[in-house]
């Protein structure tokens, strides 16, 4: 297992897929590299026909399929081929991951600012319906309040980082609140490996299964986080031609949102050298946002 995934990658029992084949063969499989929570593979049938296959370690998880469903309105995702309680066939999407050309990071701005224009009344989990279930938590401030009374991260953080955080969401309250009163679609795993580049063009935004109602910060300060600085000037450009009025402090407010996720990242099963860079983003963010300590 790789030591950095939060799940264990599962085998591809081809007995599920015996329905979808309907009387062709499978001539290779193959397990792709990324990804930390879903064992996805690579399938080429006896046709020629190229898919993706899907095993998740939560089971069935049609809410994910549904929220697809949602964001093609908005952005390229793969299409549902077929789907039982075991595997999720998908479409095979031509590209490369953003991860390998940055230099298209505009087009991943862009996306976030379609994905934006799609509103929700409030903030939580986007159901099968469409509806939403609110987090227990409420918004940012919620999660990061709730989260810093976990005593395994508490003592992770040490009592002066700590202090420190809720001295900042103290200063911070009003922007938080201003930023969790807008809600809309949020893809919550937008990182580079999740995007696709075909021909200079956005081929398609994969893994939905983190998908909610929220503030689009998130997504943001997801694709700066992962995305070399030299390039944040075109995912700005993106935001921007997207249809999104940025602020002069939209990457402040990105990176403040951005926190939720590395305690997020502290409280789950990623790998240690994993975890002191998320201690050191949270420091920067200190050092950079909070008053002198």
């Amino acid at each position: 297992m790789d030591n950095d995934r939060r799940n264990p990658i599962l085998p591809l029992d081809e007995e599920s897929l015996s329905e979808f084949l309907e009387g062709r063969t499978l001539v290779s499989s193959s397990l792709f590299p990324l990804g930390k929570c879903n064992s996805n593979y690579k399938l080429t049938l006896s046709d020629g026909t190229v898919v993706v296959a899907r095993v998740s370690n939560s089971g069935p998880n049609s809410k994910e399929l549904r929220v697809m469903e949602l964001a093609q309105q908005c952005v390229k995702v793969p299409k549902v081929l077929y789907e039982n309680a075991a595997i999720v066939v998908l479409e095979f999407l031509n590209g490369r991951n953003l991860e390998s050309v940055p230099e298209y990071s505009r087009l991943a701005g862009v996306a976030i600012a379609q994905l934006s224009s799609v509103t929700f009344d409030a903030s939580g989990s986007i159901e099968e319906d469409g509806s939403i279930s609110a987090f227990d938590f409420g918004g940012v401030q919620g999660f990061i309040h709730s989260s810093l009374e976990n005593a395994g991260l508490a003592k992770r953080l040490g009592v002066e980082r700590k202090e420190k955080l809720l001295t900042l969401l103290c200063n911070k309250a009003q922007l938080l609140e201003e930023l969790d009163s807008h809600t809309c679609f949020v893809h919550g795993d937008f990182n580079p490996t999740n995007i696709l580049i075909h021909e200079g063009h956005l081929s398609g935004v994969l893994d939905w299964e983190f998908a909610l109602a929220g503030t689009p910060y998130m997504d943001i300060g997801n694709l700066l986080r992962n995305t070399p600085q030299s390039f944040h000037s075109e995912i700005e450009n993106g935001l921007r031609e997207g249809g999104m009025d940025l602020p002069s402090d939209w990457k402040e407010r990105a990176e403040l949102v951005d926190l939720t996720s590395q305690l997020e990242f502290l409280m789950s099963s990623r790998s240690e050298e994993f975890k002191l860079t998320c201690i050191q983003r949270i420091d920067n963010v200190i050092e950079q946002y909070g008053e002198s300590f």
